[in-house]
This record gives structure tokens, sequence and C-alpha cells, in this order.
């Protein structure tokens, strides 16, 4: 159990309350224990700390304090005060929190003072139980707070000095049991009538009795020690007394309220209630029939725990039947997986090996089937799932019809990329079969993956110059074809075209004439845009078949209003609005109008600005 002692001391040196702190002193003397040279030893175990003050300057602090406020200048003027709160034996207390324990009791009844704390894990007696002393001095340092065991102001006012009155230590008691329940330590009712043996007395017998410097408890002690040692072990007070009497041969009178024990030295026997609270003859008796209880209450406790274990076991049997069970059922069906797996393999390395035996004794082997064939062999079937296992292997149709995609699709970006690169690098000026190529090769980027088979895929790309030269020699195999038709014409066909040609002949030149004549006339006339296009509209003349230079000299002197000149180059070349909101380069088309528009600037002679505006417009 936890209790709080309160000792005033009126010893003017603080140090020396230091001192007793941090260093070893005799339990029964209080006389300092020195060692061998005669110098006092310090404590093999403590804990100090100080608050409103530092623990090694406490002394001087504590008289700055005293002479600030006029206090403690008569000998016989308390100068301090130590409480000592000591715990159970069976707390199991750090002595951390033992000085916590006593911080906190501090800053309730001792706020304001200047204070020195230290905690001790050697009780006296033996009994090696934590206890905290807290010394403060009795000048109060800083002004505290009203509490409602303080009656004057000069309880908790600054500078005034500390009051262990009845009341504030019945509310310390009372703090220091809630406490200790609080945190679960033991203790016993500290506010009702207990302890009533005299502790000096008690004090003197032990001094008395400790010849082998360890020291002996006392009668008193020794009767309680062996009370509470009996007490567990009987199951009535009657029983205990004959317990006693019989074991250790005690002189034991019980009446109607009290009972007596006298050990057999002893001539004067001790009263029940005399050895302190809860060894009077009811108190015993209660004391009995609850540990009678408890002792129930803990036998049957342990025969529910092992009907609890008992159950646990066979509950704990049950689900390991029922785990190797399923772990016998688990590895059936692993067994039966795997055999399902091997006889899968087996099937599929078959015809693995009959595909790969046709193919390689093809003369047009395919090596790309061959090894994939060689990546279907399956040497662990274990890695592999049933799923994996019945996935059928491609035939060389299969795998070479998945593999003209691959590659065509490679292909069709090739064929992209070159259809990007003749549009911004070919003019179709200089090169003249730029449209039909680009053509060749949308029809290449567009075609229908389903349709395309291995050949077409491994089938290079022509360049511009091979597409070029093709489609020259297709050309000339045309001409060669028709003229060798018209060797086999009849005499009359012939006549005919000859005749036929003499009077286009004729005609054109009869029209280049009356051409030329307008031109002139034109070129006469002030140089306006508004008669630029009726002069080329009464010239019956199909541009589109001319070169730049044929153009030039029946074209009038080009003017700097490149709108007008651009539009009438659509109207000679036959771009109709129509066809305009359909034609796919547009880009193209007017640089084809630059081209020419540059070439009559430079065959009239003209060198201006208007090659700049050119630029810009191209360039946007």
């Amino acid at each position: 159990m936890a209790i709080i002692k309160h000792i005033s001391v009126k010893n003017r040196f603080y140090s020396d309350a230091v001192e007793y702190l941090t260093c070893k002193f005799d339990e029964y003397t209080n006389k300092p224990i020195l060692d061998e040279k005669g110098r006092i030893q310090e404590r093999d175990s403590y804990l100090i700390d100080g608050v409103n003050c530092d623990a090694d300057t406490f002394d001087a602090e504590c008289i700055e304090t005293n002479r600030l406020y006029g206090k403690n200048n008569a000998v016989k003027d308390v100068k301090a005060h130590h409480y000592i709160i000591s715990f159970d034996p069976t707390d199991e207390i750090t002595m951390e929190q033992a000085m916590e324990f006593g911080k906190q009791w501090l800053l309730v009844f001792a706020p304001g003072h200047q204070a020195v704390l230290a905690v001790h894990p050697d009780g006296h007696n033996g009994s090696q139980n934590m206890h905290v002393h807290i010394v403060i001095n009795s000048v109060r340092k800083y002004e505290g707070r009203k509490e409602k065991w303080h009656d004057k102001s000069c309880e908790w006012k600054q500078g005034c000095k500390h009051k262990s009155t009845g009341k504030m230590m019945h509310n310390a008691k009372k703090w220091v049991m809630e406490s200790c329940i609080r945190h679960g330590f033991e203790q016993v009712d500290l506010l009702t009538k207990k302890h009533r043996d005299n502790y000096w007395v008690e004090k003197r017998l032990m001094n008395k009795n400790a010849s082998d410097g360890v020291g002996i408890t006392s009668n008193r002690e020794l009767i309680r020690n062996t009370i509470d040692k009996m007490l567990p072990a009987v199951d009535s007070f009657e029983q205990m007394v004959e317990c006693l009497k019989g074991i250790y041969g005690w002189n034991i009178r019980v009446t109607d309220k009290t009972v007596t024990f006298a050990t057999s030295d002893m001539k004067k026997g001790i009263r029940g209630n005399k050895l302190g609270d809860g060894y009077g003859k009811a108190e015993l008796v209660e004391r009995i029939a609850q540990i009678v209880t408890e002792r129930e209450a803990v036998n049957e406790a342990r025969r529910i725990a092992e009907e609890q274990a008992k159950a646990k076991a066979e509950a704990t049997a049950r689900e390991e039947a029922i785990r190797k069970k399923k772990q016998i059922e688990e590895e059936r069906k692993k067994a039966e997986i795997l055999s399902r797996k091997r006889k899968l393999a087996y099937e599929r390395n078959n015809i693995q090996h009959k595909y790969y035996s046709v193919e390689l004794n093809r003369p047009d082997w395919n090596r790309e089937y061959v090894e994939y064939l060689e990546t279907q062999f399956i040497r662990d079937d274990a890695l592999l799932s049933e799923e994996e296992l019945i996935a059928p292997i491609m035939t060389r149709e299969e795998f070479e019809k998945e593999q003209a995609v691959v590659l065509y699709r490679e292909k069709a970006d090739k064929a992209g990329e070159l259809w990007d690169k003749a549009l911004s690098e070919l003019s179709s000026v200089t090169h003249k079969w730029k449209w039909e190529y680009m053509d060749y090769l949308e029809e290449i980027r567009f075609n229908d993956l389903s349709n395309v088979t291995l050949y077409d895929a491994k089938e290079e790309i022509l360049s511009y110059e091979e597409f070029a030269g093709i489609k020259e020699e297709g050309m000339r195999e045309k001409e060669q074809e028709q003229e060798m038709a018209g060797y086999i014409l009849s005499d009359e066909e012939v006549d005919n075209t000859v005749t036929t040609k003499t009077v286009e002949e004729t005609t054109t030149s009869q029209s280049v004439d009356a051409a030329v004549k307008t031109i002139e006339e034109v070129i006469s006339e002030p140089l306006m845009a508004e008669t630029i296009k009726p002069a080329v509209e009464a010239i019956p003349i199909d541009f589109t078949k001319l070169t730049i230079e044929e153009r030039a000299t029946f074209l009038p002197v080009p003017t700097d209003d490149i709108k007008t000149e651009y539009d009438a180059y659509c109207d000679r070349m036959g771009y109709t609005t129509e066809k305009l909101a359909s034609i796919r380069y547009k880009m193209s088309l007017y640089d084809e109008f630059l081209e020419e528009y540059d070439y009559r600037k430079k065959h009239f002679g003209i060198s201006d600005t208007s090659r700049m505006v050119a630029v810009s417009e191209k360039s946007r």
C-alpha cells in the first residue's frame, strides 16, 4: 500500500537535506555510512530533480528566498517540510514514474515552493519498496492558488510560509489513494484509524533485535506476518486459531468480540485490534470469508479455464483434422492437375515435333517459323497453366498470315514517311509522276491488312526514281503498241488520219496566230487587272498542255495583284470552284502558280518586290 508521511525540519542547513537524499545513511541511527577513508558514500541508485530551483543549488536559493521575504530567521522556525510517499513493494513502478508521481503531488499541495525531489528504490527494513522524498522550502517563492483546504490567504500567497494542516494532510492522503487506485497500485484506506501500533515502539524493538546487522521483525510484525501467511490456507476463523495453536504453539484467547495473540515466548498477549487494521476478530472473520470467496472464485475460474482449454484443444484438434483433410484433398487435386498438364504437354510436343519436321524438310522453309516452333517446345510443364498448354500451335499459313500483318504495318509506316517526304520535297513541275507516286504510297498505307500476303509485306517500296522509270517504260511500251497498231491501218483509214491531222494542224496554226495578234493588242493597252482575264478567255488555248516557257509567250505581263493572278491561273488551268473544293494538294497548286508567276516576271524583265510578297504568302 502507498502511504504519505510528513516531517517538519528546523535545520537551517538545507544542504543536509540534499546530502541525505543523495548519500548512504544508516536506517536505524540516521548517521552517514563512511568508506574506509572516512568519506561519505553516494547511494547506489537514486533519481533527483529540482522544482522552481536547481537541485545542486537548492540550499543557496532557499536562503536567498528567505532573505528576500525576511523569513526563517529564528532558530525555532520551521525551515523546510519533508514529505515521503512510499509505495507497496509489490507495485510495479519505475523510478521515473515515482518521480512524476511526486511532481504531480507537489503541483497540487505545494505549488510555488522551491523543492528538491529524490526517488529511492531501497526502502527500510529490507522491504526494498519504491519511495519518493519531497523536501520544500517553507517560504513560498511564487504565489500558488487557493484550494478547498485553505482557510487563510497566507496558505497560498507569495512570500508566506507553508502550513501542513490537518485538512491539507487529509486531502493529501485522499489524493494519494485516488492516484494509486487510478494507476493500479496496491492501496488501503489511509483516512480511517489504522496502523495503531506505535511507530517508535516498533522501531526501538527492531533496533533491540538488530544483532545480526539486518534486523528481525518485532513481535507485532511477527504476529501480523504469521497471520497473513496463514489466512490463504484456512477456511474459517476457528481453523486459523487451531492452526496457530497447533503449529506455532501460540496462546490465543477468543471472546465474543476480541481475539488476543501471544507467541510462546511472550509474557503478555497483544489484542488483534492493536496489531493494526485488519487483525481484529470481526476483521479477520471478514478477511477469511473474502479469501474463501476469492479462492472459490479462483477455483471456479480455473475450472472454467480448464474447460475452455479442453474445448479449445478439441476445437483445435477438429480444425487440424479438417486442415489435414483439406491438405490431402488439395494435394490430390494438384496431382490430378499435374497429370493432366503432363498429358497436355506430351500431346503438344508431338504436334510441335510434327510441324517442326515437316517445315525442315520443305525446300522453302521459313526461318522465323522454325524459331517460333522451337519456342513452343515444353520443357517444364509445371511452370505453365492448363490454358497455356491447350493453346494451339500455329500452322505455317497462320504464322505467315500473322507475320505478314506485322511486317506490313512496318511497311505502311515507312510508306507514310515517304509520302510526307514526297509532298514536301518533290515538285510536280520537275517530277512529272509526283501525284501518281503519292497515290501509290497511299495505297500501301491504307491497304486492307486482312488481304495482305507475306510476299506483299516483304516486297520493297519503290523509290520515286524507280516508280518514274516504270511509268516511263510503260508509256514507251504504250506508244510502241500504238505505232504498231498504226501500221496495219487500211489505206482509207490512213488517208482519213492524214487528212484529220492536216486539218488539226492548220486549225492550231490559225489559232496560235490569232492568239498572238490578240496578245499584241492587249499588251498595247494599259495593264489593268480587269483586262487580263477577258484577253485570256478570248484565246482558245489549252494551257495544261503547254510548258511554262510556252505559257509565258501567250500570257500578258504579270501584275502585282497576286490574288487576281492566282484566280486567273486557276481559270486557265481548269481548276474550277468544284475542283478546288475537292483537291487534296492545294499548297502544291499554289507552288505551281508561283513557279509560273516568277518565270513570267523573269520573261518580261520585271524585278520588283513581288517576290518577297510571294515568299511571304508561301510561308503562310
